[in-house]
């Protein structure tokens, strides 16, 4: 209660997502339609107690296909940001902590990823790997890695530096469990 009163548009945000889960979640309870069923005598139905928002050009109620479309868009967004986000942290804890070529190579790669127009890289990938939600959500993603694994590259390299990645070289942890065990939840928070 006291996050609502101190961060209100946060609170606001929470309470509009977790209404999206709640509807995409129930879609086949709340939609009055089926979404896909088409009707040529409702064509172009402006909205009514029948069809609140209205039908479209194939008779199909609106509003039913916004409450079922919630569950595309949530799965594709979600999906897109934790596969993007997740990608991109471990690509950024491994360039800073190799350093090196290793470093060189994927910062290279990320300015390549970078360079490309968000819009043009989502378009090329659809393209080549076909229409579907799974293409879609790489499609996505690919611009979302770099960004991310140049965040939490800063980050690490100010964490490789502490006495604690330190001591577990010493102790002679692998590399593979200091990246996974030490650097990665040290730069969760950016």
């Amino acid at each position: 209660m006291d996050f609502a009163r101190h961060r209100t548009l946060g609170a606001a945000g929470a309470v509009v997502i977790l209404f999206m889960i709640l509807i995409a979640l129930l879609a086949g309870v709340i939609a009055p339609h089926d979404p896909l069923e088409t009707s040529f005598l409702d064509q172009l139905k402006p909205p009514s107690p029948n069809y609140l928002l209205g039908t479209d050009a194939f008779g199909r109620d609106v509003l039913s296909r916004l409450i079922y479309g919630s569950r595309t868009a949530l799965k594709i967004g979600f999906g897109a940001a934790f596969v993007g986000a997740s990608i991109g942290a471990l690509l950024g804890v491994i360039s800073a902590y190799f350093g090196g070529k290793i470093d060189l190579l994927l910062e290279r790669l990320m300015d390549i990823l970078i360079s490309f127009p968000l819009l043009i890289l989502a378009l090329a990938v659809v393209t080549a790997l076909g229409n579907n939600d799974t293409n879609v959500i790489v499609a996505i993603t690919i611009p979302i890695i770099p960004r991310v694994a140049r965040v939490i590259r800063a980050s690490a390299l100010s964490i490789r530096q502490m006495p604690f990645v330190e001591a577990a070289r010493c102790l002679g942890a692998t590399h593979a469990h200091i990246v996974a065990g030490h650097m990665l939840p040290n730069v969760m928070a950016p």
